[in-house]
């Protein structure tokens, strides 16, 4: 790239990089205060909390990039145009391969980018994530340290305990399990306390008494002890990580999926528009570059409406994009709509290097174009006015504080 097309290419970077850093960043506030039951609820630490909101990271990642390189484009084109910058490429002799390129090849980057996110890292990050989030249920530990509560682990399976005490001492410990149809078990023990071992975690009871009885209650059967250790892991809940979903699953995996997996003998469309999907996000970044330059990548006078020009390239990657959600959820259904996936994407690259190609700027019809100007100019009044009104009312409130 000569020196104009670096600058145009470092201009779309930077604004492409602080867009996509800004999305993100309030997406994951969005989905990190969404979470914030895993300190309070399941009483876990801030590591925890951290860990759970740091693995959806990728997946809003995969979600943002193509918004970021369209506003980064827009952004780019508009203060190219205003700044005058387009005016001195065109008047140099310089084609829209000028803009095109540094803008492509940004394009590129973002496409690979996707690629990478969304065959690998995504799906072995809510892999890594449900694995945390099933842990953190399963984590008796986390439960047993709130007091006064009587709380239901699973069907049949209620812990409760009085209060804590210094040191990590439990008083006033209840574990009734009722699981099993043809007994029942209620532990209660004054005094307990947790240990850790490795994975392992072992409730040490003092001073209790088991009491068990059949489902007819024709015996009952009362041990009482001294001291008792009790395995927490029994009553922890199985991590089952072979039943994945197929977006927890990489495109290998998709490609050559296990016949006996219960997603793909009940629902192999999932596999289908997953695969697809995925392969198809890659065309999307080259699909809003193209589109935009296609519509706004020319010098154009405020009188010619640029801004309008920005808009009507928005209106169609908009119309596009949307159409192509409705075909992905359609292909999970219909495996005869998978070509749309690709269509719809390819469709705006032709017309947006069609219309690069032709080297001029593409307009409103005359008609149009004066009743969007009346429409802007009426805005601006309306504006204006409100602004005047704001500004006298500001001024009478000066005066009467005088």
């Amino acid at each position: 790239m000569n020196l104009i097309e670096r600058y145009i290419f470092r201009r779309a970077g930077v604004a492409a990089l602080m867009t996509l850093g800004s999305l993100v960043g309030v997406v994951w506030i969005v989905q990190a205060l969404r979470q914030l039951d895993v300190i309070t609820t399941k009483s876990q630490s801030v590591i925890a909390y951290l860990q759970v909101t740091t693995l959806a990271i990728p997946m809003l990642v995969l979600a943002v990039i193509p918004i970021g390189l369209l506003l980064a484009t827009v952004f780019t084109v508009n203060s190219l145009n205003s700044n005058s910058e387009l005016v001195v490429i065109n008047s140099s002799g310089g084609s829209s391969w000028v803009l095109a390129k540094p803008l492509l090849t940004l394009a590129l980057i973002c496409s690979l980018v996707t690629g990478l996110v969304g065959h690998f890292i995504t799906p072995m990050s809510l892999t890594k994530l449900r694995l945390y989030s099933t842990q953190m249920r399963a984590d008796l530990v986390s439960v047993l340290i709130r007091d006064g509560q009587f709380t239901t682990i699973e069907t049949g399976l209620m812990f409760h305990i009085d209060r804590r005490e210094a040191g990590g001492v439990l008083s006033g410990i209840l574990i009734s399990d009722e699981r099993e149809p043809e007994r029942s078990i209620i532990l209660s023990a004054s005094k307990g306390f947790v240990s850790r071992q490795g994975d392992g975690a072992f409730l040490l009871l003092k001073d209790g008494e088991i009491q068990q009885a059949n489902a007819d209650r024709s015996g009952l059967t009362i041990i009482h002890f001294d001291s008792y250790i009790f395995d927490l892991a029994t009553f922890a809940r199985k991590i089952d990580l072979g039943n994945l979903r197929p977006k927890e699953r990489t495109t290998l995996e998709l490609l050559n999926p296990n016949p006996d997996d219960p997603y793909f003998k009940e629902r192999p469309g999932l596999y289908r528009s997953q695969i697809h999907e995925r392969f198809s996000e890659m065309l999307w970044p080259f699909t809003y570059v193209l589109v935009m330059l296609g519509f706004a990548g020319f010098a154009r006078s405020n009188r010619q409406g640029h801004g309008s020009a920005i808009g009507a390239g928005m209106l169609v990657v908009t119309i596009l994009r949307g159409t192509a959600f409705s075909a992905v959820s359609a292909s999970k259904a219909i495996a005869a709509a998978t070509w749309l996936i690709y269509a719809l994407p390819i469709a705006g690259i032709l017309v947006g290097g069609w219309m690069l190609l032709q080297n001029k700027p593409v307009a409103l019809p005359v008609g149009m174009q004066a009743r969007y100007d009346a429409l802007g100019a009426a805005f601006r009044e309306r504006v204006a006015a409100i602004d005047e009104q704001y500004r006298n009312w500001r001024r009478r409130m000066a005066g009467a504080r005088a």
